[in-house]
């Protein structure tokens, strides 16, 4: 049984295994990749298109990957939130 594997998800590997990144450059690129989803997903559920196209799932693997980085994306938000 195959799983299918998501674009996000991809793209995460791709960034993660990219040797010519470095480690600053990967959670940066992380960092615009969740919050670009997580805009979208804000867009779509104050718009009243409420069905799940997928970007809560994008927006857990990102959410992970920053955490397999050492990245608390919760204290992000908050100093995001703080700069807005």
């Amino acid at each position: 049984m195959s799983v299918a594997k998501s674009k996000a998800r991809d793209e995460v590997e791709r960034l993660v295994n990219d040797p010519e990144m470095s480690r600053d450059e990967v959670i940066a690129a992380l960092k615009h990749l969740y919050f670009d989803a997580r805009a979208g997903q804000r867009a779509a559920t104050e718009s009243g298109m409420v069905g799940d196209d997928g970007l809560n799932d994008d927006l857990r693997i990102y959410e992970l990957a920053l955490d397999d980085l050492g990245i608390d994306i919760a204290a992000v938000d908050e100093d995001r939130a703080d700069s807005l």
